[in-house]
């Protein structure tokens, strides 16, 4: 009994030292807040304060969903939004049959169909992207196209046009970018948020369907639920030699105040 109450005071003071409410008054209005800014809100209560017990307290801010963070060494208040697309049985069973076939292979697989709620125009059908290393697509664009229909690789928009049927299910095969952001969703590699927007905008002939006033609704609503890890949007941008023109089509529209 002496132990439990002993550890709900250490918890208690320590929740007290973060001083929660006046955190959130201060930096209430500021979309990029720097550890250095951290720091020095924590210095004014203590002088002497160290970096270590400042880093204990940013994690605690963020494991208590105070802050989030949104880039190396850079947190906005609120709580961390990840982004966990609802992946089918369907996609589960292509990936697995893929990294069956090619277990030493980088494959990352999604589906439009997690972004077409973010647009105002929903379109007719969806279609299933895989991305490889460069150099094996040929020998997966054979596999795939020996298991399924409507499998196109590297395709343009003619093609397309052409060729596909918009009656199915379309599986558009791509080269995987070298240290693209990738993130494991129910055993499933998929890319992230930030690495969807980036390509969405660069291949805007690939993705025609998902452009004007559906991509500038699609950009909103995927700042508005999910954290956006500003660092990897723009590293990933670099990867594609896109990253003044990417900085400039998102962060000038959605966050004016981030340099």
């Amino acid at each position: 009994m002496v132990f439990c109450i002993f550890a709900i005071n250490k918890n208690t003071i320590s929740t007290t030292k973060l001083y929660i409410d006046t955190f959130k008054s201060k930096f209430k209005d500021i979309e990029s807040i720097s550890v250095s800014d951290i720091f020095s809100f924590y210095k004014k209560y203590n002088s002497k304060v160290k970096k270590t017990t400042i880093n204990w307290r940013i994690y605690k801010l963020v494991d208590n969903g105070i802050i989030q963070r949104i880039g190396r060494g850079k947190y906005k208040l609120g709580k961390q939004k990840e982004f966990k697309p609802l992946v089918s049985e369907e996609t589960q069973s292509l990936f697995l049959k893929l990294t069956q076939e090619f277990p030493f292979l980088d494959i990352s697989i999604w589906s439009t169909k997690w972004i077409a709620q973010w647009m105002l125009h929903i379109p007719n059908n969806y279609e299933t992207i895989i991305e490889v290393e460069k150099g094996s697509e040929e020998n997966v664009f054979y596999f795939l196209s020996d298991i399924r229909d409507n499998v196109f690789l590297n395709p343009s928009k003619d093609i397309l046009d052409k060729y596909a049927n918009r009656n199915e299910s379309i599986v558009i095969l791509k080269n995987l970018i070298t240290d693209a952001p990738l993130q494991d969703i129910q055993q499933v590699k998929i890319p992230s948020i930030e690495k969807i927007l980036v390509d969405l905008i660069i291949d805007a002939e690939l993705y025609a369907a998902y452009q004007g006033r559906d991509l500038d609704s699609i950009i909103e609503n995927a700042f508005q639920y999910n954290t956006i890890k500003k660092d990897t949007l723009l590293r990933y941008a670099d990867r594609r030699r896109k990253k003044p023109y990417i900085k400039a089509r998102i962060y000038k529209k959605i966050m004016n105040d981030f340099t």
